[in-house]
């Protein structure tokens, strides 16, 4: 076998490993999409507006969810994907969060109240192309366990 074509044969078999491995940055405008988001028995919200910027490790997110009686409220974080516990506000009290890296398109989350009363785990998954961010969440509270899907598109 020529060289050349060594060389390219390597390539191709090096290079998708290579591309696999680099994580998807978050980075931009994302918009949650309420039709394609699966609700279970969680209150449906009117919209979500979230601005992240990534800069691997480094996760920060800012974002508003508005209820269609128009009640809103912002949330945030600010940490890294590295597995470390990082303190965060949620509706239903303040506590940590740790998020981790499954692979190059998916983040693990828990979270977790202070009292202990309120566990929320979520499997963030984003699309090859980057322009898709699915978030399936459960929370487990003392009255109930809710699960739901969000789905959000990159503007």
């Amino acid at each position: 076998m020529r060289p050349a074509i060594k060389l390219l044969a390597a390539c191709l078999f090096v290079f998708p490993g290579v591309c696999a491995a680099q994580p998807i940055n978050l980075t931009g405008n994302w918009h949650l999409n309420v039709e394609k988001s699966k609700w279970g028995n969680v209150t449906k919200p009117h919209s979500v507006v979230l601005v992240i910027d990534h800069k691997e490790p480094v996760l920060q997110y800012q974002g508003k969810v508005t209820y269609s009686n128009e009640d809103s409220r912002d949330f945030g974080y600010s940490g890294a994907i590295d597995g470390k516990p990082y303190p965060m506000d949620r509706s239903f009290g303040t506590g940590m969060i740790t998020v981790h890296r499954v692979d190059g398109e998916t983040l693990e989350s828990e979270f977790r109240s202070e009292d202990g009363r309120y566990v929320e785990t979520a499997r963030t998954s984003v699309s090859r192309d980057g322009n898709t961010l699915t978030r399936r969440l459960r929370l487990k509270a003392p009255e109930s366990t809710q699960s739901w899907t969000e789905v959000y598109e990159k503007r």
